[in-house]
């Protein structure tokens, strides 16, 4: 019988294991996970739990007893140094080799910290359960929170503060916050939702020096000069993929993360899925890396079912979402700033689409408020159809029969 050794107890993990299970597999399965606490459903930590609105029970992805009724071993700040893929055998630090038939990688990531920013203690990122407790803790006693980077994890826990009423700096490097991924003009629109929170958001702004008292940081001068106080720093700049293990290993590297084929496979036998896969997408026909907590979950139900019923291609688009204030944020596809944008419905409002076409393609759909167009648009993603872009913008025009009948 089968030993299936997963590193990362992440939603690649995870949700590899149980599906496993749900898919009759009857071998060992064998988590090692760094983290101090069992796996945890990681969007709450920049929301929910972090305004202290949920504890933890409800923010586990499992009771602790579920891991022995479905006989999964789950181990506990397990690091894995090395090992031999030919020889199917890991290298824990402080413990015994560990065998295995079957390897799935989840390996995450780690928060990338820039150059300059002081070691201070209220200087923190957010990664895992814990950094999300420290957060917690420090806002009860913050007045002001600074955030370095308006991402979506640093918009999120932007939302979080105020509505924990502290003040809040968010600066962000490029002229508009999430440019590079979702184009300028909607940008504009992310940053304008958080003005009107009260964040107060400088953009196209960096971090000239820091003041420091003791080994805590007080407050920075901006570039143009402007000093500025906080007592609360999060930096918030995405993520290193944990790569030292799979270089290590000998799997290819490449983009930043593992080269998988369409199944999620890097070698005979080794699956990699969430942060660090660099997935040849076999709808999209092109290699993709995706740092989502979704795409995370979905890969580990492949990988699953890879293994348990036999290689397959794993054919699901990116999904992702985040909650703001009262606004939702959807996307589907994998696409760039730089594609064409086609909007539909009302920007005013905060309740639209925006399509990205490359080449006549729709690549991505984001929409904001109105998730009955995101559902559609994925569809159009999936049909690797040619569209009409006036097509796209007519509200009238049903999305679901431009996916089935457009040529």
């Amino acid at each position: 019988m089968k030993r299936v050794v997963i590193i990362g107890g992440g939603g690649t993990g995870d949700y590899a294991a149980f599906t496993l299970r749900k898919r009759g597999f009857d071998g060992e399965i064998t988590i090692l996970s760094a983290d101090r606490d069992r796996p945890y459903d990681r969007p709450y930590l920049s929301k929910e739990f972090l305004r202290g609105e949920i504890e933890p029970p409800k923010v586990f992805l499992h009771d602790e007893s579920d891991y022995a009724k479905e006989r999964i071993e789950l181990h506990l700040e397990q690091h894995v140094t090395g090992g031999s893929l030919t020889e199917r055998r890991l290298t824990v630090a402080g413990g015994d080799d560990v065998s295995f038939d079957v390897l799935v990688l989840g390996l995450g990531g780690t928060p990338r910290r820039l150059p300059g920013i002081p070691d201070a203690e209220n200087v923190l990122t957010l990664r895992s359960l814990g950094d999300s407790k420290a957060i917690r803790e420090a806002l009860g006693h913050a007045r002001r929170l600074l955030l370095i980077g308006a991402g979506f994890i640093g918009a999120e826990v932007a939302a979080s503060a105020r509505k924990l009423g502290k003040e809040v700096l968010l600066v962000e490097a490029l002229p508009v916050p999430l440019q590079r991924a979702l184009g300028s003009e909607v940008g504009e629109i992310y940053a304008a939702i958080h003005r009107d929170q009260g964040v107060d958001v400088r953009t196209d702004t960096k971090v000239e020096s820091w003041h420091t008292d003791g080994n805590r940081v007080t407050g920075v001068t901006l570039s143009g000069g402007k000093d500025e106080e906080a007592d609360l720093v999060l930096v918030a700049v995405g993520i290193e993929p944990n790569l030292d293990l799979p270089r290590g290993l000998g799997l290819p590297i490449e983009g930043g993360g593992v080269r998988v084929d369409e199944g999620l496979r890097a070698a005979e036998n080794v699956y990699v899925g969430g942060d660090v896969a660099l997935h040849q997408h076999p709808v999209l026909r092109r290699a993709i890396r995706v740092e989502h907590w979704e795409v995370a979950k979905n890969q580990g139900r492949g990988i699953a079912g890879s293994i348990a019923g036999g290689h397959q291609p794993y054919t699901k688009i990116p999904y992702f979402w985040s909650d703001q204030y009262d606004v939702n944020l959807e996307y589907r596809g994998h696409a760039s700033g730089d594609d064409t944008a086609v909007w539909r419905g009302d920007r005013e409002a905060r309740s639209f689409s925006v399509f990205y076409l490359r080449d006549g393609l729709v690549e991505g759909v984001l929409s904001m408020n109105d998730s009955k167009t995101n559902e559609a648009g994925g569809k159009l993603v999936e049909s690797r159809r040619r569209m009409d872009p006036s097509a796209l913008e007519d509200t009238n025009r049903d999305l679901a029969e431009l996916a089935s009948t457009t040529t």
